[in-house]
């Protein structure tokens, strides 16, 4: 059966993604990393996991709950400011892209007392547009670690806390509204 990711009987408590912070990779360290030559692996658990998805709502017109993928991005931009990853620019040359428009990397730190710690110090996360729904990836450079290898709970976490930012309303600078 499948879950929304915040109701998955294993995802983790909002209280303990309380322990997490999540830190945008500067785009200067993206560039320097590649003009370096490492590459970014990412392993989308939209497409690895099938008993957990992120539900938006389907029809952005409709009044009340506002959590389409023009939200979430917009929901993005508050929070870290344009999509840090290079190639996913507004007025960029769209042609080689499939179906992601915007992309961050962000740094996941866990900031949980360390002797209680399970879970790994920090590690690489990718957000983005993935099919007009949410896309929320694991992500390692080449020369470090291989996004494949961690485990259920870091995908759960990842996840949990990806959704829980692009669904939560932000307070806007525009008349204090929330959204």
């Amino acid at each position: 059966m499948a879950y929304d990711i915040r109701e998955h009987p294993q995802a983790p408590p909002v209280e303990e993604l309380r322990e997490f912070t999540l830190v945008p990779v500067g785009r200067e360290e993206i560039a320097a990393r590649r003009e370096a030559g490492a590459t970014l692996r990412e392993v989308n658990l939209r497409e690895e996991r099938d008993d957990v998805y992120v539900e938006l709502d389907p029809d952005p017109t409709e009044r009340g709950r506002h959590d389409d993928i023009g939200t979430a991005l917009y929901r993005l931009v508050q929070l870290f400011g344009t999509p840090n990853v290079p190639g996913y620019d507004a007025g960029d040359d769209l042609s080689d892209r499939e179906d992601t428009t915007f992309k961050y990397l962000l740094r996941l730190v866990n900031e949980s007392d360390a002797d209680e710690r399970t879970l790994p110090d920090e590690w690489l996360i990718t957000v983005y547009d993935y099919h007009v729904e949410l896309g929320v990836g694991l992500a390692g450079w080449d020369d470090e670690v291989d996004p494949g290898e961690y485990d259920d709970a870091v995908e759960l976490v990842s996840l949990a806390l990806a959704t829980n930012i692009v669904t939560e309303p932000l307070q806007c600078v525009y008349k204090d509204k929330w959204y």
